[in-house]
């Protein structure tokens, strides 16, 4: 067999082995068809070259047949998929309104207050169903009412043994002239077998004009409801400048209160007197009340006492104020308190009770003898401060040497 055989016959080779690349190994065998005609296969760089070559052109065949199967494979799939594709729902316009189950009412009382409706004058219409007591009736609120407008409703229900009434008062106004019907209205009714629907036709009324019956005479008319007209406001400055006025008037408000409110610093108390002092103050105040020379001796031996009797106490650190006569005496001849004269504080002590308790008539010059006794008490118990030493001087230094010879 010829080179230019060999050749032919390779090119009829199965496009599934040479779409395989992964499976063939170099070098390549041919497949079984071409192994009876062709006996051996020599790989040289040429073969090799043409090899190569057919590998391409079988790629290039194999792309074009799957581009020509991808749109038929897709009509395919989108053909057998479309009968399976859910169905859109239907439109709720599309529903039957005729399907709804109807209700009747047992009865329907309807009455226009009052009677005659002026032109854009409230009136109320009020109906009253009458039903069976396993029945609920729900108004559907009206859209369109044309002429009318309806301004509030309310709804009432009475139950009895055989029968329910609800009532509802529609109140509403009337802005055409001339006859017309109240529109019709719709109830939504449930009862133990469902829910259902009841349309209530309205009455025939009559608007009326409101003009008075001289209209004519005094020039009046009717005039129709104005349009909305927009109201040009040219700045919001002023109120930008009120609302700042008041922030800062706030701000100082509260910065003043803040000021007040502060903590301050708490003013140092002045030191206090030391008891002497404080005790010749109250003596010197009290002779200057002249108590003696008023007739009020009682008083003056009382707060005198008083005086006395704090400053011993808080001089030698016991309670005065709180013993009797004798206990202070007994207590200040046991403490033998320096400076303090037993017999001399006694007939202090005893002229004061008897101005006191007895109201013995003390005379002016033994008061003031009283008040000078308690002066020399004070000065006589003063604390003395501690004598003053004087620093010891320089130890002294070696004497004179004396000049040796």
């Amino acid at each position: 067999m010829s080179a230019g055989r060999r050749h032919d016959t390779s090119e009829i080779i199965d496009a599934s082995d040479t779409l395989d690349v992964s499976r063939s190994k170099l070098p390549w065998t041919p497949s079984t068809s071409a192994q009876g005609e062709v006996s051996a296969y020599e790989v040289s760089g040429t073969s090799r070259r043409d090899m190569w070559g057919r590998l391409l052109r079988a790629a290039g065949l194999a792309g074009m047949v799957g581009l020509l199967a991808a749109p038929t494979g897709a009509y395919g799939q989108s053909a057998s998929a479309s009968p399976a594709a859910p169905a859109a729902p239907a439109p709720v316009a599309a529903v039957d309104a005729g399907t709804e189950r109807t209700i009747e009412p047992l009865a329907v009382d309807r009455q226009v207050i009052p009677e005659a409706v002026r032109l854009g004058e409230p009136f109320v219409y009020r109906i009253t169903v009458h039903h069976p007591p396993g029945q609920r009736w729900e108004l559907r609120t009206p859209r369109d009412l044309g002429g009318y407008e309806l301004i509030e409703q309310s709804r009432t229900r009475s139950d009895g043994k055989t029968e329910s009434t609800t009532t509802y008062l529609l109140k509403m106004a009337l802005f055409e002239l001339g006859g017309h019907v109240l529109p019709t209205l719709t109830f939504d009714v449930v009862d133990a077998t469902g829910a259902g629907v009841a349309r209530i036709d309205g009455p025939d009324i009559e608007g009326k004009s409101s003009l008075p019956k001289d209209v004519d005479q005094l020039g009046a008319k009717l005039a129709d409801i104005k349009p909305n007209e927009d109201v040009p406001v040219r700045s919001w400055r002023l109120l930008w400048w009120l609302a700042g006025a008041v922030a800062a008037a706030a701000l100082i408000w509260l910065g003043v209160r803040a000021w007040r409110a502060r903590p301050r610093r708490p003013v140092p108390a002045a030191p206090p007197l030391p008891l002497e002092e404080r005790t010749l103050l109250a003596l010197a105040t009290l002779e200057s009340e002249t108590l003696p020379e008023r007739g009020l001796q009682r008083e003056f031996h009382f707060r005198l006492n008083g005086i006395v009797r704090r400053y011993l106490g808080e001089r030698f650190g016991f309670d005065a104020l709180e013993c009797t006569s004798g206990e202070l005496l007994r207590e200040v001849d046991k403490r033998a308190l320096p400076g303090v004269d037993p017999d001399g504080l006694r007939e202090f002590v005893d002229q004061c009770d008897v101005a006191r308790y007895a109201r013995g008539e003390v005379p002016v010059p033994a008061c003031a003898g009283a008040l000078g006794y308690a002066r020399t008490l004070v000065e006589v118990t003063r604390p003395r401060p501690p004598p003053s030493v004087a620093p010891p001087g320089p130890p002294p230094g070696p004497g004179p040497e004396v000049a040796r010879a």
